[in-house]
């Protein structure tokens, strides 16, 4: 039954991907009003991260903000979808850049880097994009999913992408074979970690936060430098990319460092467009245990 249900999603995703822009977001509209009025998809996790990360607003922003991260995610989908069918030159124009020579300078100086990406704009799009921002090779470290058919949908859904997969449990192996290339690899490093007290915790978005240190202990191992992605929507099918660089010398940074910066950077981002970041995920589910003297 799994194998027929993801069949009709994989038709719904081909229908989608020839769709007009016009009336993919008629479409998209429509979506928004089935998950949020009528499925209510994660709209108790939604709006309680909001209320946590946002104790200055009244509930009518929140409920703003919430509205237009639900109409937010469902565009997302739906222009992930339709990129099955575009082309590196298509998602140029829905792609803006305002500082390219932040990367271009580190192919100029034989620097392979991280591009450090939050939940947010389309980073689907961008993963087709990369490959026109410098002469890196273009890299993406994705994680597999548990349902080996989301697992294949997804990863289908990425082939038209012009990159390399690697997945995360290789990752670090994969890179150090490749000593001597020039490499620009995205990663996602905002996900939930496992709570533990060996992962990098602090406070973010008003809330004790942990953190997934990958990034900061694979760019310091094999020296790569560290671009964080803003990438800002502009309206429907138009986003605006800024790069920041948080480091050219990993090794010479203290342990927990990078994931202060790199917190710091989303945080900074999640204020000036507050409904441009995954809210339904599960981000707080853990809790650090305090021992009580």
């Amino acid at each position: 039954m799994k194998r027929i249900g993801f069949l009709f999603v994989r038709l719904w995703a081909l229908g989608l991907s020839i769709t007009p822009f016009h009336l993919l977001y008629l479409r998209s509209d429509f979506y928004f009003f089935v998950v949020y009025h009528v499925v209510r998809y994660r709209r108790k996790v939604v709006r309680n991260n909001l209320l946590n990360s946002f104790p200055e607003m009244g509930i009518l922003e929140i409920k703003a903000v919430e509205k237009q991260f639900y109409h937010h995610l469902i565009d997302t989908v739906v222009e992930t979808c339709r990129l099955m069918r575009m082309s590196v030159e298509d998602v140029k124009k829905h792609i803006d850049v305002v500082n390219p020579e932040v990367v271009e300078a580190l192919f100029a100086h034989h620097r392979s880097f991280f591009y450090a990406f939050p939940h947010s704009g389309n980073w689907e799009w961008f993963g087709k994009r990369m490959q026109t921002l410098s002469g890196h090779h273009p890299m993406a470290i994705y994680k597999k999913v548990k349902n080996p058919e989301a697992d294949r949908f997804i990863y289908d859904l990425r082939t038209s992408l012009p990159v390399e997969m690697i997945e995360s449990d290789a990752a670090l192996r994969t890179l150090a074979r490749r000593e001597g290339k020039l490499d620009a690899v995205l990663i996602l490093a905002d996900q939930t970690s496992f709570g533990l007290e060996s992962d990098y915790w602090n406070v973010f978005m008003h809330q004790e936060t942990c953190w997934f240190t990958g990034l900061e202990r694979m760019a310091r191992f094999l020296d790569y430098a560290i671009v964080f992605v803003d990438m800002k929507r502009v309206r429907r099918g138009q986003y605006e990319l800024t790069f920041h660089l948080l480091t050219d010398d990993p090794k010479s940074t203290a342990k927990g460092e990078i994931m202060e910066r790199y917190s710091q950077h989303i945080e900074r981002f999640i204020h000036e467009q507050p409904y441009n970041w995954l809210w339904s995920h599960r981000r707080w589910k853990h809790k650090r245990k305090h021992d009580l003297q």
